[in-house]
């Protein structure tokens, strides 16, 4: 291969190697506060069974996030998901070919309405559904601690109530769903230590789980950001929210956390019970 010279105004060499190092450090920045998942706005399946009400009501009233480190983890998550698309791409070749059936197993990335909230459509991106055995998948990238948990404690409600909102939104297709699963993939070990959580599905947990949303809706509807302080919290990895603010007494700039570790109660709780 014959290699063109860098035309002389773009010649940088000579530099200090930081230079080089700020700038890609730069593209990476950028390119992960530019990515869809970053700039989402509406609420979405992996959001609505968020144990903080409060965090939620934010979400509800468009209130701004504030300013953050960009997510590392996720964007490693989100390669691992598109690595995890084409595996399963080669698998549905593999399938259509082995069974000469003309017709793929898994659907994957497939987006799917799981209900609605005021009117309004919830969507999601569906890691994986399989079609021979009726069974809605969620890929999940996870530490260390993380893992450990989840395996002594299971999925935890917030994960499980997305994949039976996944479930749910499948169903609406016209399609059988007969187990949900989520599959927490060591971030930092190997993939034997890979924890698989499955239930069957239950439409219950999905409409409850809208159920309760709306009600945040309602009330942050009815009252605006006074609605804020009668909404639960819960202690749920505060400092990683993007509503947090320490010590803020004013809950329009942002929520000091859920200090008590209690969840706290009120009138507007009948809202969102």
């Amino acid at each position: 291969m014959t290699y063109q010279t860098l035309p002389a105004h773009l010649d940088q060499r000579g530099q200090d190697p930081a230079h080089t190092a700020d700038h890609l450090m730069h593209l990476i920045t950028d390119a992960i506060s530019n990515h869809p998942r970053s700039l989402q706005t509406a609420i979405g399946p992996s959001e609505i069974g968020h144990p903080c009400a409060r965090r939620l009501g934010y979400k509800m009233l468009g209130t701004g996030e504030r300013p953050g480190e960009v997510n590392w983890k996720a964007t490693v998550g989100t390669a691992l998901h598109a690595w995890l698309e084409n595996v399963l791409d080669g698998a549905n070749d593999d399938y259509e070919t082995r069974t000469k059936s003309g017709q793929e197993r898994f659907y994957i990335e497939q987006r799917v309405t799981v209900g609605q909230i005021l009117g309004k459509d919830i969507n999601g991106s569906c890691d994986v559904y399989d079609r021979a055995t009726a069974c809605v998948v969620d890929w999940k990238s996870v530490g260390p601690t993380q893992l450990a948990k989840y395996k002594r404690f299971g999925a935890g409600e917030q994960y499980r109530i997305q994949a039976h909102l996944y479930g749910r939104g499948w169903r609406a297709r016209g399609l059988p769903v007969d187990t949900v699963m989520v599959v927490f993939l060591p971030r930092n070990g190997e993939l034997a230590e890979t924890y698989v959580w499955h239930e069957p599905y239950d439409e219950d947990i999905a409409v409850n789980a809208l159920q309760r949303a709306t009600g945040i809706a309602l009330a942050a509807q009815a009252l605006g950001p006074g609605a804020l302080q009668h909404l639960a919290t819960a202690d749920a990895w505060c400092h990683l929210c993007p509503y947090f603010l320490a010590n803020s007494t004013d809950l329009t700039a942002g929520c000091p956390g859920d200090a008590s570790r209690v969840v706290r109660r009120n009138s507007v709780e009948s809202l969102i019970a």
